[in-house]
């Protein structure tokens, strides 16, 4: 390697026939992965026609009421203190959401998920305020 000679003297060139190679194969490459793309539009299907329903279909209106370990009850994001033993606002709102449900002529369902942990007291609680709210459906669940 020369590093005494003169820089003027090189003369840098750029080959173009490598890169007129690599842009024809990339153009091919999009051509061909193009044409296996299926646009939406393309999709055929059929719109179902005007059928009429013969029967009425009933969907049941289900409340879970989630216990803590702590005593806090949870019904549809609202939260009771565990100091409240009577429950009264829970019994309200499942009070609401039956009349609701009977006002839609709809099953009413109330499903307590206790945590494993949580005092049988608290539970004998929740199951005297869906008592108060005249709740006839009443299950249990096994928390998660």
């Amino acid at each position: 390697m020369n590093l005494s000679g003169n820089l003027d003297e090189v003369k840098l060139e750029l080959q173009i026939a490598p890169l007129i190679d690599v842009v024809f194969l990339l153009l091919i490459y999009f051509m061909v992965t193009a044409s296996l793309v299926k646009k939406e539009g393309d999709i055929s299907f059929i719109l179902p026609a005007n059928v009429s329903q013969k029967e009425m279909v009933t969907v049941p209106v289900e409340v879970v009421i989630e216990v803590d370990t702590d005593g806090t009850v949870i019904l549809e994001g609202m939260r009771f203190s565990p100091e409240d033993s009577t429950l009264g606002g829970l019994a309200t709102q499942v009070k609401g959401l039956r009349e609701i449900a009977a006002s839609q002529k709809s099953p009413f369902f109330v499903n307590i998920l206790p945590h494993r942990d949580t005092l049988h007291e608290r539970i004998i609680n929740v199951m005297d305020a869906c008592a108060a709210a005249d709740v006839e459906s009443l299950t249990f669940s096994r928390s998660l």
